[in-house]
């Protein structure tokens, strides 16, 4: 589906939702679980935790469209992923440690969402895992939104309230500084 054909799709849903349908935000949630999944997965490394976190999410953006039948002055899943990742944020916060868990899965889970064209990957997943988590929280942000989940530029200039020039250099200096930590391992 074109990035437009979303976007109408999504204002279309977000009006049935509005109207109270139930089922419209059904749909949003189908589409939109995965992603939210998978960013949160890539940065918690916990597959219940990242369940938990994903159900919040969009719990609270239930709440948030039925708090006074409000509507989305952005884009559905750029508050959905600022959502997601305020969720992180406070996690890390209560969390004692910043120790990242790694259940069994992750490693699979990883080959299958993180290698691309721009982000040539050819060492060990969990070594992947392990330089990402090592890097800014911010950086780790912007890697996986663009590359893994390919937000565009402009949408994750939104979801981050910067210029879209200062997320091309964000990105720039993430891929950087992983493919460093990533050869400091090797």
């Amino acid at each position: 589906m074109a990035n437009l054909e979303i976007i109408d799709k999504e204002k279309e849903l977000l009006s049935r939702v509005a109207a109270g349908d139930r089922d419209a935000f059904g749909q949003l949630y189908d589409f939109y679980a995965p992603k939210i999944f998978r960013f949160i997965r890539l940065k918690v490394g916990s597959q219940a935790l990242a369940e938990d976190l994903s159900s919040e999410s969009f719990l609270r953006i239930w709440e948030y469209l039925k708090e006074q039948e409000r509507e989305i002055e952005e884009s559905f899943r750029g508050l959905l992923y600022r959502v997601a990742r305020n969720l992180i944020v406070d996690y890390y916060k209560r969390k004692s440690s910043q120790e990242i868990l790694i259940d069994d899965d992750f490693k699979e889970f990883l080959e299958g969402h993180l290698i691309g064209d721009d982000l040539r990957v050819s060492e060990d997943v969990e070594e992947v895992h392990r330089a990402l988590v090592k890097i800014k929280e911010e950086y780790q942000d912007v890697i996986i939104w663009y590359y893994v989940d390919e937000l565009s530029v402009p949408e994750i200039a939104k979801i981050m309230d910067k210029s879209q020039g200062a997320v091309r250099v964000l990105i720039h200096r993430a891929l950087k500084t992983l493919k460093d930590h990533l050869e400091e391992v090797e």
